[in-house]
């Protein structure tokens, strides 16, 4: 998978690796201040995962800070700063994202950065999720909960087995494996209950598209809870399952307007973006003949035709008025 920040981290810096496992994005052997964070120590790591043939236990590589329960600002209080924080398909398994943002906020650098890669949940085991919204980070924020018993039943109720992401590609416009995740209610319930009371089930407590990411940054911002601007951000490449994102330390975003202003053109421009190649994207596809109109959803038909009848107005009727 393509992770475009990796090559622009400058690696005479200091550089924290979240949740390596068995393949960190930063190697040790590529420079002299790269550490490595888990919530488990590397004995608990390789005990975690004793029993996954996924996970070759001899591969997982040294923690050299255990996060375990507490913060970031607590584990790390009295460690130097680092330059830059990066995480791969770690985001989504925090129940607390706007605490997280915060916490991480404290052991960067003035301008480090937090670089990481988040799933794409159109292209995943979450195909059939519902995207976390601002509202529901901001009421778990404000309770100061640190679970979700809202995301669990979610996950337990419409996960799909099926993680190959050129699978999701060929069949993004197809709901038809949606019937399999009917009967599971009773069992997600349990799971449900089980949060509650309290327990942690380790789940995809946030899932997200590019849009709803960006949009959530922007009501976070706006919110005075985000001490982060946008500097790199990367769509879902065809057939990953995965977008990218580089967020710079700039807590000014709290106080100043007229800096919070630009960073929300940022964040807007970036929206406006994803939209044109998103819909550049279906025009393509269905000029090259790969999907018939007629095989299109009648209301996708409909946008379809607008978009071509606008551009044949802003061609034809530029044309008209030359001649």
């Amino acid at each position: 998978m393509s992770r475009p920040w990796l090559k622009k981290i400058d690696l005479t810096k200091r550089v924290l690796e979240i949740g390596p496992l068995t393949n960190p994005n930063v190697k040790k052997a590529t420079g002299a201040h790269v550490f490595y964070i888990d919530i488990r120590s590397t004995e608990e790591v390789k005990k975690f995962y004793g029993g996954d043939p996924n996970v070759p236990n001899d591969a997982i590589v040294d923690i050299d800070y255990v996060l375990g329960e507490g913060t970031y600002s607590e584990c790390l209080k009295d460690v130097e700063k680092f330059d830059y924080v990066v995480s791969s398909h770690v985001l989504e398994h925090e129940p607390r994202l706007i605490a997280f943002f915060q916490d991480i906020s404290n052991v960067l650098q003035p301008e480090g950065k937090l670089c990481f890669a988040i799933p794409d949940k159109r292209y995943c085991f979450d195909r059939f999720r519902c995207p976390t919204s601002f509202a529901e980070c901001y009421d778990i924020y404000q309770r100061r909960i640190k679970n979700s018993p809202l995301r669990v039943l979610d996950h337990l109720l419409s996960w799909w087995p099926t993680n190959d992401s050129g699978y999701w590609w060929d069949n993004k416009n197809s709901f038809d494996q949606l019937v399999h995740t009917k009967g599971r209610f009773t069992s997600a319930q349990d799971g449900y209950l089980k949060a509650l009371d309290g327990a942690y089930l380790d789940v995809h407590f946030s899932v997200f598209t590019p849009e709803t990411f960006l949009i959530l940054l922007f009501n976070m911002l706006n919110s005075s809870l985000l001490p982060f601007k946008c500097v790199e951000f990367y769509d879902t490449e065809h057939y990953s399952n995965e977008f990218n994102c580089v967020l710079e330390l700039a807590p000014g975003l709290l106080a100043d307007g007229i800096e919070r202003e630009k960073e929300n053109e940022n964040l807007i421009r970036l929206l406006n973006e994803n939209l044109e190649r998103a819909t550049s994207s279906a025009l393509a596809t269905n000029a090259a003949g790969a999907v018939a109109p007629s095989a299109l959803p009648q209301e996708l038909r409909k946008t379809a035709r607008r978009k071509i009848a606008s551009l044949l107005e802003l061609l034809f009727g530029g044309m008209k008025k030359r001649v």
